[in-house]
């Protein structure tokens, strides 16, 4: 499996683990089953209205297959950018879209990457897709290449090298942002990564607003630094003071 190494906006290194064809394929079958079943659903539900109402109620018909086949049609393009770059069957599979550039992924890739499903896997039954994700290095499909997307694990890396609570420990060159962590203690790091780590798994990061708020208050750093990203330099930057410390 290929790791994906993303550079943030404010130079902090992420890794990630890209998700295999078999992952993808395996979530595309699990959508497909919700699809399947809300198809069923508006079937079963058109036939006891006009049951129920006779040829009086094809309107209704109408409108009712219109409902079920928008969510349908949109599908993939509305769950992931609603779920922060997750369907359903991705959320299952534990995979998730992000985007190269490390901010989070705007609503024009999603849609680009959505638009040339067509190409990818429509047209030729996903085996372009199969293809590129295998071929591209970075286990991107057309739509992802296009879009400046990957679909990766949000597992935590297993074989990640890492120091000090499980955090990597930055190079010897590496610049200290913020000092203030310091007035951290090693409990709060702790709490930290573990709620990093959560929220990377489910793909959700509001819970990380109040946590940021809270270390600004506790260190009285002041930065317009995204949450997220916030916390992973603090957890960096502690990391390297605690080590050179240990070194002293």
């Amino acid at each position: 499996m290929a790791q994906l190494r993303i550079q943030t906006t404010q130079n902090v290194s992420i890794s990630y683990e890209t998700a295999s064809v078999g992952e993808r394929i395996a979530a595309y079958l699990l959508d497909g089953v919700v699809q399947v079943g809300w198809v069923v659903l508006g079937i079963l539900l058109a036939a006891a209205m006009r049951s129920a109402v006779g040829t009086a109620g094809d309107t209704g018909i109408i409108v009712l297959v219109c409902v079920i086949g928008l969510p349908i049609f949109a599908y993939h393009l509305v769950s992931e950018a609603l779920w922060n770059g997750q369907s359903i069957g991705k959320r299952l599979m534990k995979l998730r879209v992000v985007s190269l550039n490390g901010a989070p992924p705007r609503f024009s890739q999603y849609l680009l990457r959505w638009v040339l499903r067509l190409v990818d896997i429509n047209l030729f039954s996903g085996i372009i897709a199969i293809v590129t994700i295998a071929s591209s290095g970075r286990g991107q499909r057309v739509g992802d290449i296009a879009a400046g997307t990957a679909v990766v694990r949000t597992t935590p890396r297993e074989t990640l090298d890492t120091g000090l609570f499980g955090t990597e420990v930055p190079e010897e060159e590496y610049r200290v942002r913020f000092p203030q962590v310091t007035a951290l203690s090693d409990h709060d790091i702790r709490l930290l990564q573990e709620l990093l780590s959560h929220c990377e798994q489910r793909g959700s990061y509001f819970p990380l607003i109040a946590a940021a708020q809270r270390v600004r208050e506790l260190t009285g750093i002041q930065t317009t630094m995204a949450d997220y990203e916030f916390l992973l330099v603090v957890l960096r930057d502690y990391a390297h003071l605690a080590t050179q410390g240990a070194e002293r």
